[in-house]
């Protein structure tokens, strides 16, 4: 019975969730025409996330901590995918909460700042050094992650921990990877054409990998 009032508590956040999106789009003036099934589908998606935390973790503290860190995952990815932009009003408020909750996760506030900070460091190394290379080599190359997902990055480490970080970079690379051959398959598919060089959302893939591990930690 209790999965039941918790997945009914997700559909009520992830129909929020879709109301704040929408509502970050008219403060930066995106445009924005949402689908008919739009926040049904967020809904529906929240709903099943916390069902799964409920039956991952019980309902306990780390449950009420880790609903919160899957708004949050969720309203990123939601924007990253819609307009590939992850708010700094979200994402940096987002990581000072979780740092400051940190003492009161399982693996403590050491483990959780230095999952932060390899994130952040990990990934941002990536973000500069791309340019870099396309400048040495003489290419044109995009960096395969915006400063956005940089920062969402040390949200995730922080939320996940030490060791634990390195297991979701690592996912979030093979999920994006996937991801990137799904879309040019799909895009073939509807096109006969392949646009190698189209610019792929990457925030959703850390946040499926960040939100996997914290539901299963």
């Amino acid at each position: 019975m209790e999965i039941f009032f918790v997945a009914i508590i997700g559909a009520s956040v992830g129909a929020l969730l879709a109301r704040i999106s929408a509502a970050l789009y008219a403060r930066y003036a995106l445009a924005f025409t949402p689908s008919p099934r739009r926040a049904q589908i967020i809904a529906a998606v929240s709903a099943i996330a916390f069902a799964v935390l409920e039956i991952s973790l019980g309902l306990n503290a780390r449950f009420f901590f880790a609903a919160i860190y899957t708004a949050v995952f969720l309203l990123v990815a939601i924007t990253d995918l819609e307009h590939r932009y992850i708010f700094n009003l979200v994402i940096i408020p987002a990581t000072i909460f979780a740092a400051l909750a940190s003492p009161f996760s399982q693996f403590g506030v050491v483990r959780a700042i230095l999952g932060g900070a390899i994130a952040y460091a990990l990934v941002f190394f990536i973000y500069i050094l791309a340019p870099i290379y396309a400048r040495v080599r003489h290419r044109d190359i995009d960096a395969p992650f915006g400063f956005g997902d940089v920062k969402l990055a040390g949200f995730m480490g922080i939320v996940v921990g030490f060791p634990a970080v390195l297991n979701a970079i690592i996912f979030a690379i093979l999920l994006g990877g996937a991801g990137a051959i799904l879309f040019l398959a799909i895009q073939f598919a509807r096109t006969r054409k392949l646009a190698l060089d189209a610019a792929i959302p990457y925030g959703p893939f850390f946040c499926i990998a960040g939100w996997w591990l914290m539901a299963n930690g």
